[in-house]
């Protein structure tokens, strides 16, 4: 009977997930990244600002077989996980759009100590919809 029962729970499972051998991609359709010289110093520094412009969508025709379910924008530090700045554990979604503006001097850092010359801040776009298909986008903030 489990010989069964097993395999053919196994295939009802599948059918209502409505996940392929070859799911659909996430889309990502705008990453855009804005750089402002707040203390007019003409280089990157931690007295500047950044803004982010994202929005990513599903690509399934049928918007109820693909849905967004967790998604984060966060950052390092000269490699450091240092925080989430936004994000959504529970999005149940077919896109999701912010707008973020990363005021540099107001990270936080993952250790003591400032911001300087040489540091590299790495931002992180990542989601996963509902058939595990994960999609990233990155963006390297060096301070000269």
């Amino acid at each position: 009977m489990k010989q069964i029962f097993l395999p053919a729970l196994l295939l009802t499972v599948l059918l209502f997930t409505g996940c392929d051998q070859d799911p659909n991609p996430l889309s990502l359709d705008t990453f855009d990244v804005r750089w402002y010289d707040d203390d007019n110093s003409g280089t990157q520094t931690a007295g500047d600002a950044l803004t982010f412009d994202i929005y990513v969508s599903t690509t399934d025709n049928d918007p109820d077989d693909q849905v967004i379910e967790e998604w984060e924008f966060s950052y390092t530090v000269n490699g450091q996980f240092a925080g989430v700045l936004l994000g959504d554990e529970n999005a149940r979604s077919n896109s999701i759009s912010a707008d973020i503006e990363v005021v540099i001097d107001n990270l936080v850092l993952p250790g003591p100590g400032q911001l300087q010359a040489g540091d590299v801040i790495e931002f992180r776009l990542w989601a996963i919809d509902n058939c595990r298909t994960e999609l990233e986008q990155f963006h390297r903030y060096v301070l000269e």
